[in-house]
């Protein structure tokens, strides 16, 4: 995707690919209530990426406030989740870069393989 993950992107991927199973959004910025819409209406979903994201406590046109963690109730809806991968640590370069980026991760700045670090498996060619 190019741009954050908001609520109208998250309401047309329910819409439009109920049955996706992985799905990575990692290097983005995330509105935390996009990452509900995931979490609730995807029921195939199995393995959600959204390491090194941003995520966003309000959308606009609200003041943006940046979670610095996952709150319980994101990590309660995770539980039936094959894996959920997650990173936002402070420490690490890829969360520092897409901070950096604004939240949009310019790959082409970085080293070629370099998207595929923490990928999911499956998408990682």
């Amino acid at each position: 995707i190019i741009g954050p993950c908001d609520i109208y992107f998250a309401s047309i991927l329910a819409a439009f690919l109920p049955n996706l199973k992985v799905l990575s959004v990692r290097c983005f910025m995330i509105y935390k209530e996009a990452l509900n819409i995931i979490l609730d209406e995807l029921k195939e979903l199995e393995v959600p990426n959204i390491s090194h994201c941003i995520l966003i406590e309000c959308p606009p046109p609200s003041p943006r406030r940046v979670l610095k963690e996952i709150d319980k109730s994101i990590l309660h809806k995770t539980r039936k989740l094959r894996k959920f991968l997650t990173c936002m640590s402070d420490s690490c370069l890829t969360c520092q870069r897409t901070r950096n980026d604004g939240g949009l991760i310019r790959w082409y700045k970085y080293e070629a393989d370099f998207w595929k670090l923490d990928e999911v498996k499956s998408l990682a060619i």
